[in-house]
């Protein structure tokens, strides 16, 4: 049951933050949004995957943890 939690959460929070991310990045650094200027545009994208990467792991830990009490 732990591992199931564990990975289901993992998998809801990529989907969550893979569809936040992608929107914030086509908003702010995509091929119309002139709300960044140009060169912050790698950053926006690299910080975009740095979230998708970072926050279904804290997650899927957070679950983990809460399933070892």
């Amino acid at each position: 049951m732990r591992f199931v939690a564990t990975v289901f959460a993992g998998l809801a929070a990529l989907a969550i933050t893979a569809a936040a991310s992608f929107f914030a990045v086509m908003t702010l650094a995509g091929p119309h949004g002139g709300l960044l200027p140009q060169s912050m545009h790698t950053a926006v994208l690299l910080l975009a995957w740095a979230m998708i990467l970072v926050v279904p792991i804290v997650a899927a830990r957070w679950v983990w943890r809460r399933f070892a009490a």
